[in-house]
């Protein structure tokens, strides 16, 4: 059977999606062209009618200017203007079409923009950017997950910044790398059950009537593999699965352990049934058991939640026990007596734990 054509992110993708949204999340495997189209179509937009675009990322080390040349290294800017312009060079955080003269001296043409870090966004508070239409803000999905504290507002608040009182274009881009991330908690995105190939919309109603629009579109694998790739790693980089990492298993089977305490887990739309194991046969042999929690959760169940709620019996932490016996056992947790359903369930857990203790 004949393989499936690999369908490569194109710059009519991303326009026909950019289309009616403020916010564009294109979320995908690496390498699949969605940072490579939305780029080329935004540097494209900003030579043809004398606009600007802000590339940005989450920290300053980011920015430098090398590493933004290096970022627009791949457009074909000399067929994207005509043979106006060779390429893109970065000066002091500007972004310039240039061309490169016999000497091999870079000499700066249109102005198309600027290299931010969100993490200076205070420094930007006081400029002006009339010019800009667009920002990129490219690996919004952080693969070693450390995020800035309340990245979500502060990522709203500095676009309030360069845009002030009109109407912009964002575009976040990101690999498929983590179910978990603030973008998707503080919006109420769900991502985690959007299937490969589509596109969800969402619509944030405002105040005064002008309500906000944002798409995500997970884009489709392009399920290849060069043969440099192998294990766990490989279904992520080549196929678009989540990435995940080795974590233990019950060393027994299941049959071979006590049940002695049941707690849920919930956070955000994630949720974990945590059971408290004893081995039958070793009795000073205790886990705790994570796998996921599929159904609802019935009363009466104790809970810790990252969410409000009334019943005592739910609680914002494990640092939060019913009684001295619950602390007990939550230390278990503490000390990573944790075995895991797979492999999928132990590295969300790890994600999240942090924000549970």
């Amino acid at each position: 059977m004949a393989n499936k054509k690999r369908q490569y992110v194109k710059q009519s993708d991303i326009k026909k999606q950019l289309t009616g949204c403020d916010f564009l999340l294109v979320l995908g495997e690496r390498s699949n062209g969605k940072s490579y189209s939305s780029k080329n179509l935004i540097i494209k937009e900003c030579w043809k009618n004398n606009k600007e675009f802000i590339y940005l990322r989450r920290y300053d080390l980011d920015v430098k200017d090398s590493l933004c040349v290096g970022y627009f290294g791949d457009c074909p800017i000399e067929t994207m203007t005509g043979g106006e312009y060779t390429c893109v060079d970065v000066w002091r955080k500007s972004i310039y079409l240039s061309n490169i003269d016999e000497n091999g001296k870079v000499k700066h043409g249109q102005k198309i923009g600027y290299c931010h870090s969100l993490s200076g966004a205070e420094h930007y508070k006081s400029l002006a950017f009339p010019d800009v239409n667009y920002i990129i803000y490219e690996e919004v999905v952080s693969q070693d997950g450390r995020y800035l504290f309340n990245e979500p507002s502060k990522l709203q608040q500095y676009v309030s910044t360069i845009f002030r009182h009109r109407k912009g274009k964002v575009i976040l881009i990101g690999n498929t790398i983590s179910r978990i991330c603030p973008y998707y908690n503080e919006w109420d995105l769900k991502v985690a059950k959007q299937k490969l190939g589509t596109v969800e919309d969402y619509v944030f109603h405002n105040d005064n009537g002008d309500d906000t629009r944002l798409k995500v579109y997970l884009t489709d694998t392009l399920n290849y593999n060069t043969g440099m790739f192998f294990g766990l790693p490989a279904k992520n980089i080549t196929k678009g699965a989540y990435d995940v990492t080795e974590q233990p298993h019950l060393p027994k089977p299941i049959s071979k352990y006590k049940t002695l305490y049941n707690v849920v887990v919930e956070y955000n739309e994630f949720k974990f049934l945590c059971t408290l194991f004893m081995d039958k046969e070793e009795s000073n042999n205790i886990i705790w058991y994570v796998q996921p929690k599929t159904t609802d959760i019935k009363p009466g169940t104790r809970v810790i939640s990252n969410k409000f709620y009334s019943n005592p019996l739910v609680t914002r932490s494990f640092r939060n026990p019913l009684s001295p016996t619950e602390q007990r056992i939550f230390n278990y947790i503490y000390t990573n007596k944790v075995c895991f359903s797979d492999n999928l369930t132990g590295t969300e857990w790890n994600n999240i734990i942090g924000y549970m203790r």
